[in-house]
């Protein structure tokens, strides 16, 4: 599986360091967590609009805070031009192209 794969070519101290780095335990401090990566993603103009999708029971990204990041990337109106821009994807956990690839690749295609 692939969690055997990421297990397997990376050293616990290193997925422990990108976790402390990219959870919001620690606030703002880190320029690495979720929402400060999407301020600035946001803020740059990088991208005109993006889908923010989420399984119902992801425990890394919480529902509550994919929608969080859905309102930054998109100045706080989580449904641009009549799309909406975040999405529970109902049963899945963490890895949603995985556990419901045809939802996900019509998604991606919509």
């Amino acid at each position: 599986t692939w969690v055997d794969s990421v297990c397997r070519y990376n050293t616990e101290e290193g997925l422990r360091a990108i976790l402390l780095q990219t959870h919001d335990d620690h606030g703002e401090e880190s320029l690495w967590t979720p929402a400060a990566m999407a301020r600035r993603i946001q803020s740059s103009g990088a991208i005109e609009c993006c889908r923010v999708l989420v399984g119902s029971g992801d425990k890394m990204a919480h529902p509550t805070k994919a929608r969080k990041l859905a309102e930054i990337l998109h100045g706080g109106d989580i449904r641009k031009d009549g799309d909406d821009v975040y999405k529970v994807v109902e049963g899945c956990g963490h890895a949603v192209p995985m556990e419901a690839m045809r939802s996900w690749r019509n998604d991606v295609l919509d």
